[in-house]
């Protein structure tokens, strides 16, 4: 094709005699060579593609998906419900296109399988993407997701002489640094006039922090379902606070979980795009409306005992698909404004960077 336009090129020269002025060979040699290199520059700059998400791409220029590689974790019942039920390859087999499933321990290597075109499509905490988006990641939201608002939760034994969140200045306070408890702790001081400097940190994942909650080695403990529900469950705990008493009225969008896809794949294939948000809604209906046994599915899955699972899965919420909107990507600015200062990323970000979200002309 650019043979084809150079030789026009050139014939559209010759006829209009323009290089008659050039006499000497050098001179004219020189001549056609800028020409000739000034339309490859014309032409590699018309072929190079666009960093944004949002942009157009012409169905012709799009590669054939044959593959669709997904990626779940399992802080993220929907695409493990989606997995298990086996909607999604049903839908997509009539155009020929399989689906692998890979899985990872958090929202991190998710992302980071990305970049490496190890999956397209995947779901996790915000938290996460602030994570990648700070450290240049290539990735785009395109979705998010409720979450309950009592999936969170500042707990306290019951024999402790802590009442509310007032009390928990000079406390020891457990929690996952980098997460989304470590944010809404953030938030609980100051609903009561107390700073982050006021508590002492005591930064311990999920699986440890359980059996030094039960010792006694910390005062007060942030964190999110299924643990939430294990830990009240086995032991006699307190309420605090939780989503609600923290963020309000916005709770459930406050802190979302969402639905990742890599930039190439937003951009070539959003009609595949759509279809996977389509049936990740059909799932969370589903359990939504049958959540005894969305929790038996789930509770095999993440082996969870069964009557813990069916209190997560109760107080569940609408488990809605959400668009990408300016309201959902506020709450995770605000997430990615406190990591800033806390020094927990190293520099400013802006959540609603186009390059990052996914906002279609219209719902799937």
């Amino acid at each position: 094709m650019f043979k084809k336009w150079l030789h026009q090129f050139l014939s559209w020269i010759n006829q209009r005699r323009l290089f008659k002025s050039f006499q000497q060979p050098r001179i004219r040699s020189f001549a056609l060579l800028f020409v000739i290199g000034l339309g490859l520059s014309f032409a590699i700059a018309s072929c190079a593609p666009s960093n944004s998400a949002n942009a157009p791409t012409e169905k012709s220029q799009a590669s054939k998906l044959t593959v669709l590689k997904m990626g779940h974790q399992k802080g993220m019942a929907l695409l493990n419900i989606l997995k298990a039920q086996g909607s999604l390859e049903k839908r997509l087999q009539p155009q020929g296109i399989s689906v692998t499933w890979n899985e990872f321990s958090s929202t991190a290597p998710l992302l980071e399988g990305m970049g490496v075109d190890a999956i397209v499509f995947g779901g996790g905490g915000g938290t996460g993407s602030v994570f990648a988006q700070a450290s240049d990641k290539p990735f785009v939201r395109v979705a998010a997701s409720t979450s309950s608002t009592r999936s969170s939760a500042i707990l306290v034994l019951d024999k402790s002489p802590i009442k509310n969140l007032d009390d928990l200045k000079g406390k020891k306070v457990a929690f996952a640094k980098g997460s989304s408890s470590q944010y809404m702790i953030v938030r609980a001081l100051e609903k009561v006039g107390l700073k982050y400097t006021d508590i002492q940190p005591v930064y311990l994942t999920p699986a440890e922090a359980l059996p030094a909650f039960e010792r006694g080695d910390f005062d007060a403990w942030v964190i999110w379902d299924p643990y939430t529900a294990e830990t009240e469950r086995r032991l006699r705990t307190r309420l605090l606070a939780d989503n609600t008493t923290v963020f309000g009225e916005k709770a459930a969008v406050e802190s979302p979980g969402f639905y990742y896809a890599a930039p190439d794949f937003v951009r070539e294939h959003p009609d595949i795009l759509k279809i996977i948000l389509q049936e990740l809604e059909k799932a969370g209906s589903w359990a939504k409306n049958n959540y005894k046994d969305s929790a038996k599915l789930l509770s095999k899955l993440y082996k969870v005992d069964l009557a813990t699972m069916e209190i997560v899965e109760e107080r569940g919420g609408d488990r809605k698909v959400l668009p990408v909107t300016d309201e959902v990507l506020t709450g995770l600015q605000n997430m990615a404004d406190s990591f800033y200062e806390l020094k927990v990323i190293p520099k400013q970000i802006d959540v609603k960077d186009k390059k990052y979200n996914w906002v279609p002309d219209q719902k799937w």
